[in-house]
């Protein structure tokens, strides 16, 4: 290193040690004033009129010495609008993080998210870093059939396990460089089990080294999207920095009772992320359904498909209703009482799966009847088979 440098660089230092040097002095006059002599006080006064001698003063107005720091009209008025990769859930250029316990159906999402911007954007790159799934299931997600229908444009990495974390990096590192390479294209990479992918220090992640290249991935215009497991106690089994680091996450549940699996929005920051639900047969995703229904119990989706059916009839009254519930011995299947039942209907008229009038003319009976235009949507069929 030459000396002018050298010379520069320690004029830095100094300059940067002096404020925390005159803190020192002022907390040591405050707070241990009785402890020290007056002669020493005269002296710690003295040395830091000195210090402050020494800063050297940049000669620049206020505007112009955070001229880079202050957003300008032409900065707001060019701002681009948010684009979605997946709307609604995926934003563009970001680092997002997908959590859940072990089982949820993560990994079986974002291969169907995968299948969909591999559709819709001829640009789009995708490199997913699977770091502990066994080839069998690989295989079964349909791993395969993707590399062939879209080749070099989906990139399946974790064959091989040694140093996973070490090759990891040195893949992401790459991937900056494509990124920077081909500004045309969007690369968009998945980091499945991330606490294996990430460097770790003293046995926990590495928290300065927590998305480090992935920063400059977003940062060029390209995507992230982390997988990782919630531990048994339901948080984060490394650092809550995963979660406080990303641009937005989701918690991914699964709802047995209703054969679907759940996306929940948890950190949406400055991207309106919205909730999702799909149902799922032999564990596989079937469909995307109403997150209001699959985030409800058997009985109630059950109650919800069964009222439906009945309104596509025509109208009827909350008697007649009554009535027909008695029929096919739905209070006696799921123990739920007349008021529960009262409760329920009018909370789906409120969520809009029904309306609901109450009739003056009528000694104020209450009737439900379907929006003439309204499309409703509805669970399976399978729910409203006999239990």
């Amino acid at each position: 290193m030459s000396s002018l440098i050298q010379k520069i660089e320690n004029r830095i230092k100094n300059q940067q040690q002096i404020p925390d040097l005159i803190e020192k002095i002022d907390n040591i006059i405050s707070n241990n004033s009785h402890i020290i002599s007056q002669n020493e006080l005269e002296q710690l006064k003295i040395e830091k009129i000195d210090l402050e001698k020494k800063i050297i003063k940049p000669n620049l107005s206020f505007a112009k010495k955070f001229d880079n720091f202050f957003y300008k009209i032409e900065d707001l008025d060019n701002t681009p609008e948010i684009q979605w990769l997946i709307s609604g859930v995926i934003p563009s250029s970001t680092i997002g993080v997908f959590y859940g316990a072990p089982g949820t159906g993560k990994s079986s999402i974002l291969i169907r998210y995968c299948l969909e911007i591999l559709k819709n954007y001829d640009n789009a790159y995708i490199i997913y870093i699977d770091a502990d799934m066994a080839i069998s299931k690989i295989s079964e997600l349909g791993i395969g059939n993707i590399i062939k229908q879209y080749g070099e444009r989906f990139r399946y990495a974790g064959k091989s396990f040694d140093n996973i974390s070490v090759v990891s990096q040195n893949l992401l590192k790459d991937v900056v460089s494509l990124q920077q390479e081909y500004p045309a294209r969007q690369y968009i990479v998945l980091e499945d089990s991330l606490t294996l992918i990430t460097p770790r220090r003293n046995g926990f992640i590495d928290v300065q080294q927590l998305y480090k290249y992935e920063r400059k991935i977003r940062d060029l215009n390209g995507t992230i999207i982390i997988v990782t497991h919630l531990n048994k106690a339901g948080i984060f089994a490394d650092s809550q920095q995963i979660e406080n680091y990303a641009d937005y996450t989701y918690l991914v549940q699964r709802n047995d009772f209703n054969s679907s699996i759940l996306l929940i929005p948890k950190k949406a920051s400055r991207y309106s992320i919205i909730e999702k639900a799909y149902r799922t047969e032999d564990r596989k995703i079937v469909e995307e359904i109403d997150f209001e229904i699959a985030n409800i119990s058997h009985s109630e989706s059950y109650f919800v498909n069964t009222i439906l059916d009945l309104l596509k009839d025509g109208e009827i009254n909350q008697s007649d209703i009554m009535k027909y519930l008695k029929q096919i011995s739905f209070f006696t299947k799921y123990s739920i009482g007349e008021k529960k039942v009262i409760s329920l209907l009018e909370k789906w008229a409120q969520n809009g799966k029904w309306c609901l009038e109450q009739r003056a003319g009528e000694k104020n009976a209450k009737y439900y009847f379907l929006y003439q235009t309204a499309k409703l949507e509805k669970l399976p069929n399978y729910y409203n088979k006999e239990i």
